[in-house]
């Protein structure tokens, strides 16, 4: 659903080049640009050096803001060895899901060149609509490529209920999922469950104490907020994983559910993340808070 690609930073030495790719980059469309090897930008203003003054200035105005099309990724280099041959070893060390280079004089079948940018090339062609099993495994591994590269993750769910352990399972799995894997320059600094108020939950939050704490990992806390609707406004419905990186639509929920069952999971385009963003985080919330605690960890988690 999400995958990070190797790019060659001479790639990026042409504007028009420079535009198609970056246009196709982001959560959003599935695709990440690997920040490979850690001075990747480096290499790319190096390139464009040569280009006249009006492309240079085009291309590093536009370098400055690709961030959020970006992972960064814990990697080796060997200097002396080139690009493509460092790309290469670094994938057989943790693969890439293509690498996206000038040439490819190996013929290796995960490397892509210019002509092999087709929407309906296998390592190019990227689902942002997929259907998962409603396990608890499945839901998390569907997520983890958004889970470990964002610093502040936010689970909007109306129907959490603590009492039930399909509820329990799945965050246990997407809080595993948030660290298993993480890079080691990519704090995670907030994770928040984002609920409708529901009477009919008795002793919500003591039960959220005597469970929650088994499944937040240790150093960790759980911030819970509960909502309730305003009269006449928006209804508190749909379900998300949100971050600062982007969003994740869930069609059916995040709790499990049967073997048989399966759920379609969809990204976020950029104005309806917008949208539920602002409606939890902006300004004017689209709703009212009734209960906000937290929650302290004790799970140890073997990353």
């Amino acid at each position: 659903m999400i995958h990070e690609y190797a790019v060659d930073p001479a790639l990026l030495c042409d504007k028009e080049r420079f535009r198609y790719l970056t246009e196709h980059f982001g959560v959003h469309k599935g695709r990440l640009i690997s920040r490979y090897p850690k001075r990747w930008k480096r290499l790319v203003y190096k390139g464009v050096a040569e280009l006249s003054e009006m492309q240079r200035k085009w291309i590093e105005d536009r370098l400055a803001t690709i961030d959020e099309k970006m992972v960064k990724r814990k990697s080796e280099w060997i200097e002396g060895q080139g690009w493509l041959n460092n790309a290469e070893f670094e994938h057989t060390r943790r693969p890439f899901h293509a690498i996206l280079a000038m040439a490819n004089p190996s013929e290796r079948d995960y490397i892509l060149t210019d002509d092999d940018l087709d929407e309906e090339a296998l390592l190019w062609k990227v689902e942002s609509e997929i259907t998962v099993s409603r396990s608890p495994q499945a839901l998390a591994s569907a997520v983890a490529p958004l889970l470990r590269i964002s610093r502040k993750i936010f689970f909007i769910d109306p129907y959490i209920d603590p009492y039930k352990p399909r509820s329990r399972k799945t965050l246990e799995a997407f809080l595993r999922a948030c660290l298993v894997n993480r890079p080691s320059n990519i704090q995670l600094a907030r994770i928040e469950f984002h609920t409708k108020y529901r009477e009919e939950i008795g002793h919500f939050f003591s039960e959220c104490e005597r469970q929650f704490p088994k499944i937040v990992p240790t150093g960790y806390t759980l911030r819970i907020l509960r909502w309730e609707e305003k009269q006449g406004g928006d209804g508190f419905h749909n379900r998300y994983i949100l971050t600062e990186r982007g969003g994740i639509r869930f069609t059916w929920g995040l709790d499990a559910g049967s073997p048989a069952q399966t759920d379609d999971l969809s990204l976020c385009q950029p104005e309806v993340y917008k949208m539920r963003w602002n409606q939890f985080f902006g300004d004017q919330p689209a709703f009212d808070l009734k209960e906000d605690f937290e929650i302290a960890g004790k799970k140890h988690i073997n990353t």
